[in-house]
């Protein structure tokens, strides 16, 4: 095992406030991916919502409530084929964003979406967005590494909140 995913691994086991395994992921994933803005996002598909549960900027993207899902291309391609997407260009992030203009105020002009499945359910998404060009194919198959240590992480969350 890597020294970074010895480390995840250490936080999972060691943690005392659950909202520290959000950290841990970030802190994996920033091995493995570029992220200006990292997130997580919870999905409870029983009530149709997500739930933003980790924010590396949390001033600029705060943990608040609930928001109702919305049941785009995109999202039913996270649901049924677990398509890991990419946006590279900020011409792609045209009308793909409703907070696009923070989102650049980041320097953020592509974004990587995964999204973590277990048992058929989609428990989440890791989303991450960095500077144009940042996830090309080997960079989406670096982050594919994460997605066995995010459902971890998903699944400690909901065992200890409402999602």
């Amino acid at each position: 095992m890597t020294a970074p995913f010895r480390a995840f691994e250490e936080s999972l086991a060691r943690y005392t406030d659950p909202a520290e395994t959000g950290r841990a992921l970030h802190d994996l994933a920033a091995t493995l991916i570029p992220a200006r803005l990292f997130t997580l996002t919870a999905i409870n598909m029983a009530a149709m919502q997500v739930r933003r549960v980790y924010s590396s900027h949390p001033d600029a993207y705060p943990l608040l409530g609930t928001k109702p899902i919305v049941m785009d291309d995109w999202f039913r391609a996270m649901q049924t084929e677990r398509r890991i997407t990419a946006i590279n260009t900020a011409a792609g992030m045209e009308g793909e964003f409703p907070d696009l203009t923070l989102i650049r105020a980041l320097g953020c002009n592509s974004s990587l979406s995964i999204p973590i499945m277990a048992g058929n359910d989609l428990l989440g998404t890791i989303n991450a967005l960095d500077a144009e060009g940042s996830y090309p194919p080997e960079a989406i198959d670096r982050a594919a590494d994460l997605i066995i240590p995010a459902t971890a992480v998903f699944l400690i969350l909901r065992s200890h909140f409402e999602l």
